[in-house]
């Protein structure tokens, strides 16, 4: 019996070894197979865990005398507070490697480069070129994803057939930080960066690269106008947020909430705001993003305001901004507010539902349908968290509108009914195969194709369950754009790559290696120019005329 207890003893001892050393691929290949958005994370916490058990096991399985075992642990555990302190010491947090947020370091002695975009000669109105001819097969892109805010281009002029006519680089130069895409208009590219402490909204030949005029909101560096807290650092520096042109007038949102309205030609301001300071409320903390929203029928720019955050000073507990700000185009006053309970990341869009043009928006804890003229709420999906929503609204139908998010919130497919003037909205659907973190998800022929969780999935918009998935982390939490029939793809890593819209299977029929470093801008398409950029380098290419 003596034999057959030691037995069993030795047998439950090194049977808890084994789920101690298994523990760590067991938990990364969960967190992997259900892309839940903490996986990257647990790369590295699992190991951790895993080493905290095995400790655990060594102290009360290991064969060394008690006081020995405890000495080595001792000394192990302050081998490891020892190393944690120089590696404080000689290392810096310096933002995320990748939208999975995985932390990086830099080494807190090393020479500061100097940034090339920043040794460029901004260009001030009264010296900027105005004879800028409009070049062949370029059709206006004057926002955020496109025409209509949705990251579709219906009938593209060019030709994807890469792999037959390659695309045609233009230019390739330094660009300051930041995850701003471009505005096209004509022959120029609009776009917001930054240099230095300053944030700049600037404008280049689209043929040339050539800087046309800069405008500057001198020391709005967000790191600095952020309380410094991890999530500030991890966003990254830069503007978020894309420029829209309105016949001759540019209107961009920086990412401390200055908005501006500069004259095209040559970038002069024609008025300004700041929807953070200027109505009393506290900067989000990942800075604003959102595009502004032209809505020429009623001679408005509408933009969000700040999240919700605490009450400033001064303010009542219950304040928290207004979630949705208009302002005339013209003159830039404020002509109404939409308090709501606070903004998220995404940007507001004119969407028509069951035959009425409505603002749409996604905010922090809700989405919204709205009058345009007054800011007046038609309906509310409750939609709670506190974690941050960027993806568009997308209209699914006449009457239905599709919203999704990462941080395994996933999407709903919303119906939204009118009946005597009285506004209903209601869940058709709600899935966990579709969660877009910095993107937007896109809807063709009944198919919906996002980047769910940094994977390219194909999801049925009839309930909402996954048809394919693309090999894992090929394009990370890139950007995806409706080209006719075609997605085109900007990988995280920088490449752009063309998709079938296939809802059978994933088939991707071409690739360019355009950008070399982690990139989270949404690529414009104008015509025939395809503009990519990061917060390194942006690169312009003419694409083949379609036959």
């Amino acid at each position: 019996m003596k034999k057959l207890g030691r037995l069993v003893f030795l047998l439950f001892k090194y049977a808890l070894l084994l789920v101690c050393l298994a523990i760590a691929p067991l938990l990364i290949y969960q967190q992997f197979a259900t892309e839940f958005w903490f996986r990257y994370w647990m790369l590295i916490m699992a190991p951790m865990i895993a080493i905290l058990l095995l400790i655990i096991w060594y102290l009360v399985f290991g064969n060394a005398k008690v006081g020995t075992r405890f000495k080595r642990m001792g000394f192990l555990l302050l081998g490891i507070v020892v190393a944690s302190f120089v590696f404080r010491f000689l290392f810096v947090y310096d933002g995320s490697t990748s939208g999975g947020s995985m932390p990086k370091y830099k080494f807190r002695f090393s020479s500061t480069e100097t940034d090339e975009a920043s040794e460029v000669a901004v260009v001030e109105p009264e010296t900027a070129r105005t004879d800028v001819p409009v070049p062949e097969g370029v059709i206006d892109s004057p926002r955020f994803l496109g025409p209509k805010g949705d990251g579709v281009w219906p009938d593209p002029i060019a030709s994807f057939d890469f792999s037959q006519n390659p695309p045609e680089e233009l230019w390739r130069q330094p660009i300051g930080e930041g995850w701003s895409s471009y505005a096209v208009v004509g022959g120029r590219a609009i776009t917001q960066e930054q240099r230095g402490d300053d944030e700049l909204v600037t404008c280049y030949e689209l043929v040339s690269g050539e800087l046309l005029w800069a405008h500057t909101d001198p020391d709005s560096r967000f790191t600095k106008s952020a309380e410094m807290s991890v999530e500030a650092v991890m966003g990254g520096e830069g503007p978020r947020s894309t420029p829209t042109v309105h016949g001759q007038r540019v209107f961009s949102l920086g990412s401390t909430g200055i908005l501006n309205c500069l004259d095209l030609q040559t970038g002069e301001n024609i008025w300004t705001q700041n929807v953070i300071a200027d109505f009393g409320a506290g900067l989000p903390k990942w800075g604003k993003s959102a595009g502004p929203l032209v809505i020429e029928e009623h001679n408005l720019v509408v933009v969000t305001g700040p999240e919700s955050s605490p009450a400033p000073k001064g303010k009542p507990d219950t304040y928290r901004g207004p979630t949705l700000i208009a302002f005339a185009l013209d003159s830039g006053e404020p002509v109404w507010e939409y308090e709501g309970t606070g903004a998220s990341y995404s940007s507001p869009r004119l969407i028509d539902l069951a035959g009425e043009t409505q603002l749409v928006s996604v905010n922090g804890r809700n989405v919204t349908g709205h009058d345009p003229a007054t800011g007046d709420e038609k309906w509310r999906f409750d939609w709670p968290g506190p974690f941050p929503k960027v993806g568009q609204p997308i209209e699914a139908g006449d009457d239905r509108v599709l919203v999704s998010a990462s941080y395994s919130v996933g999407s709903y497919l919303l119906q939204i009914r009118e009946d005597e003037g009285s506004w209903t909205v209601e869940p058709v659907w709600k899935s966990t195969r579709l969660k877009t973190k910095f993107s937007s998800a896109i809807i063709h022929e009944g198919i919906a194709y996002a980047l769910n969780e940094g994977r390219l999935t194909c999801v049925n918009m009839e309930t909402g369950k996954a048809i394919w998935r693309a090999p894992s982390g090929k394009y990370g939490f890139g950007q995806n754009l409706l080209v006719g029939d075609q997605l085109l793809i900007q990988a995280e890593e920088g490449d752009v790559a063309i998709v079938e819209t296939n809802p059978e299977e994933f088939v991707e029929t071409a690739t360019v290696d355009a950008l070399s470093a982690m990139t989270w801008n949404t690529p414009t398409l104008a015509g025939r120019y395809l503009l990519v950029r990061n917060g390194e380098e942006a690169v312009c290419y003419k694409l083949a005329a379609k036959k």
